[in-house]
């Protein structure tokens, strides 16, 4: 896998060519408005309804489309908790190769980061948290 800083090509403009870290490159370029919106993404609300654990807030009529589809427990879950990088970035201009290994890197992030807080918060129930086809990631109980 890719490490960050070999996806992140602004890095490298940096000190003369010399490159930057990223921690650097957010205290300097970073926005504290931008962080909290990525908060509510990399650490998003959980809600448990009906036997279902599912990403806040609670969309009953997709939920009650899917199981009247007869998809198995698991599988709405995963389509319900599932997100989707289709449209995320629509003004990002960084060339479409560079940018496919920045989401996937970033879905494998994401990832690890929601099954850590679903394990957290719901400790009784065990989850897989996934990446799916190329950058999209989700999450289901069991």
């Amino acid at each position: 896998m890719a490490e960050v800083t070999d996806v992140l090509p602004d890095l490298q403009k940096w000190n003369a060519g010399a490159g930057i870290s990223p921690n650097d490159w957010i205290y300097i370029e970073g926005r504290a408005d931008h962080a909290l919106g990525f908060c509510s993404l990399f650490w998003p609300e959980f809600i448990e309804f009906d036997g279902y654990v599912l990403r806040a807030p609670l969309d009953l009529e997709r939920l009650r489309d899917w199981e009247r589809a007869a998809h198995s427990r698991q599988q709405v879950e995963t389509a319900m908790n599932a997100f989707l990088f289709d449209h995320m970035f629509p003004d990002d201009e960084t060339e479409a190769s560079l940018k496919s290994v920045q989401l996937t890197r970033l879905a494998t992030i994401m990832a690890d980061m929601l099954a850590t807080k679903l394990n957290r918060e719901f400790p009784d129930r065990r989850f897989s948290a996934f990446v799916l086809e190329q950058a999209d990631f989700g999450a289901r109980n069991g």
